[in-house]
């Protein structure tokens, strides 16, 4: 088992004790970038996505030609600083990691039923992953490469965007009530299929590689049941004091509720919308 002291250089190591900090210049650049010109093209594209299905399969396509080359570099560097031993701590299937394949499968996916229940997964779920790690950026600013910390911010960036993109091709919210939570359910219930994916997953990786630092317990969605390690808020502690099956129900549950509350936002800004739409008119036409 190869120790530290023979693991491979990163080629732009970040300096000891030099971790980035939250919120450092090149993360505020890059976020201001997104929210002026990349969230505003994304809505737009979404816009024509309602009536171009060009854009509807196109648009996430080509967003994931992006997120897979660059994570095809991350896999490479990561596992080139560890000796060419694979960790599979970097294995791709977080939840800010499924968008890279539901994105790839959108263009081939016939049923329109299936399709949209995907892209309502990355209305909520892609946007909830991004969110979550740009406003908690302490998670994820722990690489010891200064590029791969910029791939963790743009890849969270771009999460964000295809939520937008996504919201507004389904028009979320712009609906009854009823109609939004249909909504929520579908890309709800893809999340749970690949939540309960992961899972098994976590559980062949440990059954054909072991228990040790290199599987790292599995830890797909960070709810293995054989944790390695592991380093969420709140979550860490709930698994320590009641065990992995209230972690796991905590973990999914949070995030159902998370995905619900977000559709309600989507749904209040519509109504807010249109009710302004409104108002905007009577004023034109008592004029």
């Amino acid at each position: 088992m190869p120790t530290l002291a023979l693991y491979n250089d990163y080629p732009f190591p970040v300096p000891i004790n030099g971790q980035w900090t939250p919120w450092n210049p090149f993360i505020i650049v890059s976020t201001i970038i997104f929210v002026l010109f990349i969230f505003p093209l994304y809505f737009y594209f979404g816009k024509k996505a309602r009536t171009n299905n060009k854009y509807k399969t196109l648009v996430p396509f080509f967003t994931d030609l992006f997120l897979i080359f660059t994570e095809i570099y991350k896999q490479i560097l990561v596992t080139y600083h560890y000796n060419w031993e694979y960790h599979y701590f970097i294995f791709p299937f977080q939840l800010c990691a499924m968008p890279m394949y539901i994105s790839f499968l959108i263009p081939f996916i016939k049923n329109d039923k299936i399709k949209d229940s995907f892209i309502s997964f990355m209305a909520q779920y892609s946007m909830i992953g991004g969110l979550a790690v740009i406003l908690y950026q302490q998670s994820v600013l722990t690489w010891e490469d200064y590029s791969l910390n910029v791939h963790t911010i743009i890849w969270h960036l771009i999460l964000i965007s295809i939520g937008v993109f996504s919201a507004t091709y389904t028009n979320f919210g712009n609906f009854n009530y009823k109609e939004m939570v249909k909504k929520y359910t579908s890309g709800s219930i893809v999340f749970v299929i690949v939540v309960i994916i992961a899972e098994i997953l976590n559980l062949l990786i440990v059954l054909n590689h072991g228990y040790n630092e290199y599987t790292d317990g599995g830890n797909l969605f960070y709810i293995s049941m054989f944790m390695y390690n592991l380093n969420i808020p709140i979550l860490k502690t709930i698994l320590a004091k009641l065990g992995w099956y209230v972690g796991f129900i905590g973990y999914t549950f949070v995030l159902l509720l998370g995905g619900f509350v977000l559709s309600n936002v989507y749904y209040l800004i519509s109504k807010v919308k249109v009710k302004h739409f409104k108002s905007l008119t009577l004023k034109k036409n008592n004029n």
